[in-house]
């Protein structure tokens, strides 16, 4: 929030403003910079602080607009209702708008972001100059529902209109009456859907929290429609999904009642089917599961751990002392428990990335036969001898799946071609023409194999190494104490100059994420605080640190917009970075 150091003026001032400086040069804007009264709340106008480097920013101004008394719950599930009030802003106000507006789109799922928050009174009681705390005051002994919720911040980055080489007041002016009518439509309600959307979002993260006492890693509801478009809505001609009775559970969630569907549980899942029937859909949905989904997505009874992690071969990825003998007993020319390239090949960037990825938390792991590396899932015997002592004691992730759900990590690995990974599976999903069904039994029959004891010898023998982050506090931020940043293309995102590559990750990524995850990580570096700390000690610092400020701690000068990455992304990112120095470490 900013610091206002003069009380608000009256939007009429504004509009009068506007229309006395309307023709003149660029120079004139700085007549609205300032805090302006906006009937439910006050409108700040201040100079644009960041950007991605485009030329659209050179003429650009920051719009925050804060509530003060208004009806929207904001009491519980505060990112819900900015989520929602987000979506009405895309909705019935950015389109039509005398000027155009920028802001935080949401997409597909419902993430804290740094376009809209609630503001707490005691902020706002330190931030705000004592006539405009007054002003408030009295607003608020006139909606007594209001008082002591805070406010709510909506951020905007309005460009800048002009007429020829001259200013144009006039489409500001009417950008502000735009404004005047949204706020107070935010602040006097009703509020259609708002309920409906807030109800969603509870009972997601009651499904997830349910998780588990259940002994499940995912849960996906029937009717739920996973088959997605290219702009990740619901496939028009998707199969609504039907969980069959060996594989249905029902779970109780007691004011939002009963579901019904397919659970995924602790342990080993195979999923197999011919191409096309719905194999990768099914572990798309189980990674989207991650987060929240709003109402008309499809997937709104479908959750999964928060920590799950879809991992892929990423050839030529930064691998960073990385402790691969779990894996690989000896690779040419390298120490394979201190293992460094700047060039992974796909066999060791998918080790890398499991054994980084467990050591950073995750619960639970997918990996798709389409976009792994085949060698690093499964090794055919045949190959085994003919390759020769190459590959003796070569670990693959089939072989290593017990050990790590015996560490605390399920997998759902979807397989088309090799039966390797059957042999270990806990259990085997089918998936035909969309719908699942249990061939758990009629493999292990076909295989001639018994089910397997809850322990071998890998399990006894290997355990996955921790990672731990030991490097100056500045390693990211550097004397500056901030990072330039180019996310326009959010796969390649540009820091400082160099390059990150995030294109195999294994995230869907967009900018406002992508700043958001580099932020953080940036940000971990300064938390370590230059011990050599271990992630899950950095995660505890990391939380707190969310939990004591939000999204906007990790751009507290509000540079730029960002969503609150996901941890595991975060972690991603520090992997992928030549600095800070991370290194494997076993107790």
């Amino acid at each position: 929030m900013p610091a206002l150091n003069e009380p608000p003026q009256p939007r009429a001032e504004l509009l009068a403003t506007l229309a006395r400086i309307d023709g003149w040069g660029p120079l004139a804007w700085r007549e609205i910079h300032g805090a302006w009264r906006l009937g439910s709340g006050v409108l700040v106008v201040e100079d644009r602080k960041g950007g991605d480097g485009s030329d659209d920013d050179a003429d650009a101004v920051d719009l925050i607009l804060v509530l003060h008394h208004h009806r929207l719950p904001l009491a519980t599930l505060p990112d819900a209702t900015c989520d929602w009030v987000l979506r009405q802003a895309w909705q019935r106000l950015i389109p039509g708008t005398a000027v155009r507006l920028d802001t935080v789109r949401p997409g597909a799922a419902v993430v804290a972001t740094n376009a809209c928050y609630v503001e707490s009174a005691a902020t706002w009681e330190r931030a705000a100059p004592r006539r405009m705390r007054s002003t408030t005051d009295a607003c608020d002994r006139e909606s007594p529902g209001s008082a002591g919720l805070g406010n709510l911040v909506l951020r905007f980055h309005a460009h800048l209109p002009y007429a020829g080489m001259c200013l144009d007041g006039k489409r500001f002016a009417r950008l502000v009456r735009q404004l005047s009518v949204f706020a107070r439509a935010l602040a006097d309600g009703p509020h259609p859907g708002l309920a409906q959307h807030r109800r969603t979002v509870a009972r997601a993260r009651a499904l997830r929290a349910a998780l588990p006492r259940h002994g499940l890693v995912a849960f996906l509801g029937d009717g739920s429609r996973l088959a997605r478009d290219r702009d990740d809505r619901p496939a028009r001609h998707g199969v609504p999904l039907h969980a069959p009775n060996g594989l249905a559970v029902t779970l109780d969630l007691g004011r939002f009642g009963k579901l019904r569907g397919l659970g995924i549980r602790t342990g080993v899942t195979a999923v197999i089917g011919a191409p096309y029937h719905g194999k990768s859909t099914l572990l798309h949905a189980l990674a989207a599961g991650r987060d929240d989904h709003p109402p008309g997505d499809g997937r709104e009874t479908v959750v999964s751990l928060a920590d799950t992690l879809a991992v892929q071969a990423e050839d030529g990825r930064i691998i960073k002392a990385q402790d691969l003998s779990g894996f690989f007993p000896r690779l040419p020319g390298d120490d394979t428990r201190r293992f460094n390239t700047d060039r992974a090949s796909g066999a060791t960037s998918m080790a890398a990335s499991v054994l980084q990825g467990v050591a950073a938390g995750c619960r639970l792991l997918l990996v798709d036969e389409d976009s792994a590396a085949s060698n690093a899932v499964a090794i055919d015997p045949l190959m085994r001898r003919l390759i020769g002592p190459a590959l003796t004691d070569v670990a693959t992730l089939a072989d290593l799946v017990p050990a790590l759900a015996a560490a605390g990590t399920s997998t759902v690995i979807a397989a088309g071609a090799s039966t390797a990974v059957l042999a270990q599976a806990d259990r085997i999903v089918r998936m035909d023409a969309w719908q699942p069904h249990d061939r758990t039994r009629t493999a292990r029959r076909l295989l001639r194999r018994a089910p397997r004891p809850p322990a071998d010898s890998l399990v006894k023998t290997w355990t996955p190494p921790n990672r731990v982050l030991h490097d100056d506090p500045d390693a990211l931020f550097g004397p500056r104490h901030l990072l330039t940043l180019d996310v326009r293309e959010s796969e390649r995102p540009g820091i400082d100059g160099r390059l990150l590559d995030l294109r195999r990750a294994g995230w869907p990524l967009d900018p406002e994420l992508v700043r958001g995850a580099i932020l953080a990580a940036a940000w971990c570096t300064r938390l370590a605080a230059g011990e050599a700390l271990d992630l899950a000690a950095l995660r505890l610092r990391y939380d707190h640190l969310i939990a004591e400020r939000g999204v906007r701690a990790l751009d507290p000068f509000a540079t730029g917009f960002v969503r609150l990455p996901p941890w595991l992304l975060v972690t991603t990112v520090l992997e992928r970075l030549p600095r800070p120095a991370m290194v494997s470490h076993r107790p």
